[in-house]
């Protein structure tokens, strides 16, 4: 009798691993990105092919455009981690306890477009250009390009924070004069003529172990991208609607050649990000790197 209650007892215990290890009892984690974006694709596949289901996650998605929100977010607890990497990166070297966890390139896939009535870059003096962010990546990047053109990013134009899709339509019909912009807008605007984790401090110290396990998804879902062209740029083609397939490989291989493994950056490259940063926020003080990274949770993924 006792045998078979220990016996009924252990298929039970079984019952409840077997089900919270198929996804059934998974922890939800939330997790906040600026929209669709190419960068974010092997998280869109990993979500929808249950890769962080099998690491016990059930991730819920928010969108918002703003950075600024995203780390606020951060800092009340709302969110777990938020993929903002430049808002992340300006607010760490700021003071704010946060911290980039891993990276999914080591140089920015940003570019800046003009319409054809720009020919020099005196031509952009004046002008309006659209950008997500002035402290984002986006902006980091603008600022660097307009200063190597021998233009005064701060005088010799007008910044205008807006969405990515709202960028293209706005240089389409002529309201701005350019745009930064990432893929998959800058093959679609071809065609018509880095991103990071971040968390808080006290998330590491308080879900650890969750956070271990997404970036260990994370990274599963990188390697599948980076190693099965064949599924995956069909894959783009659909989750971006393009209907041109020579556009769809492109954007994909441009992507998928920028990618670092396992989501870490050497002491040489994260050296140039702090220093480029704080050029661009005119801070002189010495920021250490472990202020602003903490790639050892890359680590214990593996």
């Amino acid at each position: 009798m006792n045998f078979g209650k220990t016996f009924f007892t252990a298929i039970v215990l079984w019952g409840f691993i077997f089900l919270a290890q198929n996804g059934i009892a998974a922890e939800k984690f939330v997790i906040m990105t600026a929209g669709l974006s190419i960068r974010h694709t092997p998280l869109y596949y990993g979500q929808e092919n249950g890769f962080f289901k099998d690491e016990g996650l059930e991730l819920q998605m928010l969108v918002i455009r703003a950075g600024q929100v995203g780390v606020a977010s951060l800092m009340s607890g709302e969110v777990d981690i938020i993929t903002h990497a430049g808002t992340g990166l300006a607010a760490a070297i700021r003071g704010l306890p946060i911290k980039i966890i891993s990276v999914d390139g080591d140089r920015p896939s940003h570019e800046l477009l003009v319409l054809p009535m720009i020919r020099t870059p005196a031509d952009l003096k004046g002008k309006s250009i659209g950008l997500g962010s002035v402290e984002g990546t986006g902006g980091i990047v603008m600022r660097r390009i307009l200063q190597a053109k021998g233009l005064n990013p701060d005088k010799d134009v007008t910044l205008i924070s807006m969405g990515g899709e709202v960028r293209l339509q706005a240089m389409v019909s002529g309201g701005i004069a350019g745009a930064m912009l990432s893929p998959p807008f800058t093959f679609l605007a071809l065609d018509q003529g880095s991103e990071g984790v971040v968390t808080s401090e006290s998330r590491i110290k308080q879900k650890r172990s969750s956070l271990v396990r997404f970036v260990k998804a994370w990274n599963r879902s990188a390697r599948f991208y980076k190693d099965n062209p064949n599924i995956m740029i069909p894959y783009v083609q659909r989750k971006f609607a393009i209907k041109d397939l020579r556009i769809a490989h492109l954007l994909y291989e441009e992507d998928a050649q920028s990618r670092v493994n396992n989501g870490n950056l050497d002491s040489a490259a994260r050296s140039e990000v702090l220093e480029t940063a704080k050029e661009i926020m005119k801070v002189k003080n010495p920021i250490a790197a472990n202020q602003v990274f903490d790639f050892s949770l890359i680590e214990d993924a593996r």
